[in-house]
């Protein structure tokens, strides 16, 4: 399944250093994975095999609005990449309240608060004492890592894997040389696979990893709305025919622009920023200016930029701009299949969390 592509000749003098890097981190895990640390509570992790987007904050929201139609307390942890809590961790949402800013949280996490209402989310590098914390704080009985796929210090009892249709493996090398943060292999560690896109991947992954099921899921745009006034959400199908200039500071820029054009706006502008970019006035005007330029009706942005934007004063808009907000649907028989692993994994755990661990 690696099917390993032509790398460019300053890939292939990389290559000593990713069969090092993997030789090194199947040793780790040799000794580490047996040693894993058990928290009070059903853990599922989200997470990706690669760099980069994977749409793991869509997958997350709509997991966790899942179990909680089943009755669970549910927490999510994420490490809180660019915010300033992720090295001391903090609390995020008790499920009724939002105690921190994007710059404190980092910008998916406070999304994720925004959107789960009743759900606890906490930030913080070292997940065991998040997890401490979800479990005696708060009483969680399900906590939902935020990728988690590589966060080896805490057993997961469903481990997913989600996976890019388009280009899930890169040129099939671990980094440096390629985009995998572990080797190919190492899918068979997850208990099931997400294929966003159609089936066809599935197919393949499932003649190397016949024991790992796998689904595909996909990104539905379920409306829009105007930027500082979320009482304005109309439908996604709004868009069409709209000249629109794209604004995203985020990882999977293209599909994002793809989402647009399939809605049927007419893109004619982008502008691309890096992903977790701290939005300034400044970075506004220069959109409104481009927009102008291009002619475009509306700024249409993501959600991840929207909860950074709307924490600025509003400002006086020539080109007006909207959020197009998205949620995961998945193929049929996921969420039976994602149930009877969670009922499965309620159990008294006898190797919990160590007090040791300390606490947030």
């Amino acid at each position: 399944m690696s099917n390993r592509k032509r790398l460019q000749w300053w890939q292939v003098l990389l290559v000593p250093f990713s069969v090092l890097y993997s030789t090194g981190l199947k040793v780790y895990l040799w000794w580490r994975l047996p040693r894993q640390n058990r928290a009070r509570a059903v853990v599922i992790s989200a997470g990706n095999l690669s760099v980069g987007g994977t749409g793991k904050t869509p997958v997350v929201i709509a997991i966790c609005r899942y179990l909680q139609s089943k009755g669970f307390r549910v927490a999510v942890l994420s490490r809180g990449y660019g915010g300033t809590m992720s090295h001391a961790g903090g609390v995020v949402s008790d499920g009724e309240h939002i105690f921190a800013t994007s710059a404190q949280a980092g910008d998916e996490p406070l999304l994720i608060a925004r959107k789960l209402p009743g759900v606890v989310v906490l930030v913080g590098k070292d997940r065991r004492k998040t997890a401490r914390k979800a479990t005696e704080q708060f009483g969680c009985d399900v906590l939902v890592l935020d990728d988690g796929f590589q966060y080896w210090q805490l057993h997961r009892d469903v481990d997913l894997v989600l996976l890019d249709g388009e280009r899930p493996l890169g040129n099939g090398w671990t980094l440096p040389a390629g985009i995998l943060r572990e080797p190919v292999e190492h899918l068979q560690r997850a208990d099931a696979l997400l294929v966003q896109g159609e089936g066809t991947l599935c197919a393949a992954l499932t003649q190397t990893f016949p024991f790992t099921p796998c689904f595909t899921w996909q990104k539905s745009a379920a409306g829009i709305r105007q930027l500082h006034h979320v009482e304005t959400r109309s439908q996604a199908g709004a868009l069409s025919g709209k000249r629109v200039f794209a604004l995203a500071a985020i990882a999977s820029f293209e599909s994002f622009r793809r989402t647009l054009e399939q809605l049927g706006a007419q893109m004619v502008g982008v502008r691309r920023l890096p992903d977790h970019h701290r939005y300034s006035p400044a970075d506004i005007l220069e959109a409104q200016r481009l927009a102008r330029e291009c002619g475009a009706e509306v700024i249409v942005v993501t959600e991840k930029d929207a909860v950074k934007l709307e924490e600025m004063p509003a400002m006086a808009l020539e080109t007006p701009i909207w959020v197009l907000d998205i949620e995961a649907c998945f193929s049929e028989g996921f969420w039976q299949w994602l149930n009877a692993r969670v009922r499965a994994a309620q159990r008294p755990r006898s190797n919990q969390l160590s007090p040791t661990e300390g606490t947030l």
